[in-house]
């Protein structure tokens, strides 16, 4: 399919929703890139020429004052030659002299405010197109955040039912707005209402749950129970495992700060497909490449989702441990029952 033919990028999102395939998914998100920075072109070509437009208008109106100007001085000269009384004639040359000043301090003024006004507009601009940028991000955010743990309360049994509120603060000069969005997600377990909070971490517990079913202990057997933060640990425990060949690059020690420039992403994969990319190559520095290399990986190899955003991990030194335990514990999923896995 020519993706250079689409412009819309609302339609251009549900089809990366909709693909399954590695490579489309990767067209189409340069397609939207290239949407989105035409966009951006197309913006700043009509504000420019608003703003020549503008200018174009103001150096007019000079030129008409100017001319109106002259004409009110060369019939003042004209009635000056023919006026006989010296007296008038110092008066009515001290009144136009008074009015050209007038003149020109009031057009010195309006281009003052012309100049104020179009600096205030051109960052009240910016600002309302930074905004509708950032406000839209927030929404894809939440809708994949969203998505994820459904699919992981799915799995774990669960019916949701979900609840959305916003709030939306206009300061009293118009040019900014806030808005403020909060998403609940109830889940039903047995009759019983629970937040939705905890559903990956529940959800992980069950798998674990099915990896190791049972415990013998007095003779009958007994459920093996694991409070959250044990669960937590076990994953942790296996991640450090997964990853000892690369101790000397990386040390993960939690599931937020230790992720933060994708190095043990591209570690953990790597473990699993040795074969997919050089390890020894990538500088920490280069957190971009890392995170997209790591996600990229995973999704092609193993089939893992990439559940967390480049963009918002680049911006985080501390990520939400959340969402980095939740990602992880996909890769737990997929390839617990690798076979480099059970070398270990």
């Amino acid at each position: 399919m020519d993706y250079n033919r689409i412009t819309d990028e609302e339609e251009l999102n549900k089809l990366l929703s909709n693909s399954d395939n590695f490579d489309e998914r990767k067209k189409i998100r340069a397609r939207i890139k290239d949407v989105r920075e035409q966009h951006q072109k197309e913006w700043e070509a009509k504000r420019e020429s608003r703003q020549k437009e503008a200018q174009d208008l103001i150096k007019e109106k000079h030129r008409q004052a100017d001319l109106d100007k002259q004409r009110k001085l060369d019939a003042f000269q004209k009635q000056a030659a023919t006026h006989h009384e010296a007296k008038h004639l110092d008066m009515a040359e001290q009144h136009l002299r008074e009015k050209h000043r007038l003149a020109d301090e009031e057009k010195k003024k309006r281009m003052e405010e012309y100049q104020s006004r179009e600096a205030v507009h051109k960052d009240s601009k910016h600002l309302e197109v930074s905004e509708k940028v950032f406000q839209e991000r927030i929404k894809q955010a939440d809708i994949l955040k969203q998505k994820t743990l459904e699919g992981y309360d799915r799995a774990a049994g669960k019916d949701i039912s979900q609840t959305s509120t916003s709030k939306t603060e206009t300061s009293s000069d118009g040019r900014t707005t806030t808005t403020t969005r909060r998403l609940e997600t109830v889940t039903k377990v047995g009759g019983a209402n629970k937040p939705a909070g905890k559903g990956a971490m529940n959800a992980f517990k069950q798998m674990d749950a099915k990896n190791n079913p049972t415990n013998t202990a007095g003779g009958g057997n007994k459920a093996l129970m694991r409070s959250p933060s044990a669960i937590k640990t076990m994953l942790l425990e296996w991640c450090k495992a997964m990853t000892r060949e690369y101790v000397d690059t990386i040390a993960i020690e939690n599931f937020s700060s230790s992720w933060n420039n994708g190095l043990a992403f591209c570690a953990l994969i790597h473990h699993f497909y040795p074969e997919s990319f050089d390890f020894k190559s990538l500088d920490p520095k280069q957190r971009r490449k890392n995170f997209e290399l790591a996600f990229d990986t995973a999704e092609k190899y193993a089939d893992i989702a990439p559940l967390l955003d480049v963009e918002d991990m680049i911006r985080m030194e501390k990520p939400d441990w959340k969402c980095v335990f939740t990602y992880v514990q996909s890769f737990y999923r997929k390839l617990h029952d690798h076979e480099m896995n059970k070398a270990k």
